[in-house]
């Protein structure tokens, strides 16, 4: 906890160059030690242990008739930048072949001298877990994981829950108790909507890891502990009263700083209780127009490192003392986007038609002059939209649109009660929330209602071709990026893709979408392919 090491990349006309600002915790305004990393960009920094420093860097290889290949390399160092070492070094092969080395999986803080990493391992044509040498650079595979093996979760350096890709769409996860030979299946799920139960990291009970799961009969997810040899979740820890838990810190020796979720801004519960009025003292330093990210902690608690973002500023990196209760600023993730280039965000309260309450996010554009607005309906659709910087409506906004986000139901984050709102009502209920927010919108904030968009991705995609259906004179315009079209095609896709014996992942989507056995009616209706006469307005669609 006695430094920060913040990377930064210049990108000038001649090219980019990289380098490391190390910051004194003690003395953060003191002008900082850098380190030169060269031409070339850096994409990640991080601490092999006191005195030694890990940095990604990217190379592109342009080779003729191919498109620009991308090349991740990690160099470690030493603070004052001798001794420099290329990781995977001794393995000739992966330096040749493979892309990407690689992916820190556990920095061992009891040994000062290795790190455990992920990475394809071309001889066997497998990933595998390796054990690296921060000074050497030298790679010793430990295991072997299956073909399409994506991560490992270790405990005191032991590899214990592997996630296992079987399609781009589902994944296995799988446990290992410790000292035990072979692998067994836990569950299968949804790589981008199961968020019924995830495994964050180990806690520091032994084959007991920290996760977040809800379970039959409740609403919210909770912070749990699951227990590896009886595959059996703990009672909940942590249980919020408006959302389902999203993030669990776990500090190097896999002991539990905080929990966190989002309301509309992040809201938090931290282990030590002592620390909530120092984060509420953070909020007050940088006021009601940013939210604070919590994002490192040192061992002895004392110092925190977070960035506090909100709709017009993209974030600010700071770092607080609690000690002398010092917040010090470290630097803008994107100083070029001052607040005059960007828009405020509205945060609004929808009553729908039949009496229920949604939360919608409306971005005017920076000067706050009336003008057309899009509607942008989010994917997933078990994920929701939030109040801070957003991306995409900054860009519409700074063209002179107002663009609303409403978090229909259906929408996830709020627990399954309001997620389950809208099963099965793809074409009716969800798309009646986001109509009702429309007609919101335009009337708090007096837009013209002749000039309205709507664009979505994924699930956004088919609301907005949904909206071209149910509302052919409201929207003027309509985009759909890798939208959904055919809801009967969906699910025959989804089917064809389940690897389960059990059709699980199908079976998340029948319950969610309709059954093709008993809602084929319902399907026809809510499917905007079959629907197409009806849509006045000119589609855009995309698809990579």
């Amino acid at each position: 906890g006695k430094r920060v090491a913040v990377l930064r990349n210049r990108y000038t006309d001649a090219g980019i160059v990289a380098w490391v600002d190390l910051i004194d915790t003690a003395n953060p305004a003191a002008p900082p030690r850098s380190l030169k990393l060269g031409a070339h960009e850096a994409s990640l920094v991080d601490w092999a242990n006191e005195t030694r420093l890990l940095v990604w860097m990217v190379y592109d290889v342009t080779r003729k008739g191919y498109e620009t290949e991308y090349i991740t390399r990690v160099i470690a160092l030493d603070d004052d930048g001798g001794a420099p070492a290329i990781l995977f070094g001794n393995r000739g092969t992966s330096l040749e072949y493979i892309h990407s080395l690689g992916a820190v999986i556990d920095s061992l803080p009891d040994d000062l001298n290795h790190v455990l990493m992920e990475a394809w391992e071309p001889l066997r044509g497998l990933p595998a877990l390796y054990k690296v040498d921060v000074n050497s650079g030298d790679a010793v595979v430990l295991e072997y994981g299956a073909p399409r093996t994506t991560n490992w979760l270790t405990q005191n350096g032991v590899a214990m829950v592997r996630v296992d890709e079987e399609n781009s769409a589902a994944s296995r996860i799988m446990i290992r108790e410790r000292g035990a030979a072979d692998w067994k299946l836990m569950q299968v799920r949804r790589n981008d909507q199961d968020r019924e139960s995830d495994i964050f990291g180990a806690s520091e009970k032994p084959g007991v890891f920290y996760g977040a799961a809800r379970l039959p009969g409740e609403d919210k997810i909770s912070l749990r502990e699951l227990d590896l040899a009886t595959l059996k979740w703990g009672p909940p820890i942590v249980t919020p009263d408006k959302s389902d838990v999203e993030v669990v810190h776990l500090d190097q020796r896999n002991r539990h700083v905080w929990t966190s979720w989002v309301e509309d801004r992040r809201a938090y519960e931290f282990t030590d209780k002592t620390f909530a009025p120092h984060f509420s003292a953070i909020e007050k330093y940088f006021g009601p127009d940013l939210s604070v990210t919590l994002q490192e902690v040192d061992d002895a608690r004392a110092r925190y490192l977070g960035v506090a973002s909100g709709p017009r500023e993209p974030g600010i990196y700071f770092l607080y003392d609690r000690a002398s209760h010092a917040v010090a600023e470290l630097g803008a993730a994107h100083p070029h986007l001052s607040g005059a280039r960007l828009g405020a965000v509205h945060s609004l309260a929808v009553k729908t038609r039949d009496g229920v309450q949604i939360r919608a996010y409306l971005t005017q554009p920076a000067s706050g002059a009336p003008g057309p607005l899009i509607v942008m309906p989010h994917g997933g659709p078990e994920v929701r939209d939030e109040w801070g910087f957003d991306g995409w409506p900054q860009i519409l906004a700074a063209q002179g649109w107002w663009v609303l986000q409403p978090n229909f139901r259906g929408s996830g984050g709020y627990g399954l009660d309001f997620a389950r709102q809208g099963w099965r009502h793809w074409g009716d209920r969800m798309q009646e929330d986001v109509e009702d927010a429309t007609a919101q919108a335009v009337s708090q904030f007096k837009l013209d209602a002749s000039q309205v968009a709507i664009f979505g991705a994924s699930y956004g995609g088919y609301a907005a071709l949904m909206g071209a259906v149910r509302k052919p004179d409201l929207y003027k315009a309509v985009v759909s990026m890798d939208g959904v079209s055919d809801l009967l095609e969906q699910l025959k896709w989804e089917r064809s893709q389940d690897p389960s014996s059990e059709k699980y992942l199908y079976e998340f989507w029948r319950k969610r979408i309709g059954d093709p056995a008993t809602d084929e009616a319902m399907l026809i209706q809510a499917s905007p392919r079959r629907r197409t006469a009806e849509i006045k307005a000119p589609v855009f669609l995309m698809h990579g």
